[in-house]
């Protein structure tokens, strides 16, 4: 699933709906470089961890 994040990421953008969505990755073959390197907006080392970031992200794309 890896090499596909991007490609994932990459059509979001060319049908112009990238903004409208968080995009996350985790797990344990990835880490923050990677995510930045597929255009992701967070990388999460594993479940629990994930879901603190996304509330975290999902209040502030609120308040915005």
């Amino acid at each position: 699933t890896m090499p596909y994040m991007k490609v994932v990421i990459d059509t979001m953008k060319e049908k112009g709906i990238r903004d409208d969505y968080i995009v996350m990755v985790g797990g344990a073959p990835l880490n923050e470089e990677f995510a930045d390197s597929v255009g992701a907006d967070a990388y999460g080392r594993d479940a629990a961890m994930t879901v603190e970031i996304a509330q975290k992200m999902v209040a502030e794309r609120r308040a915005a």
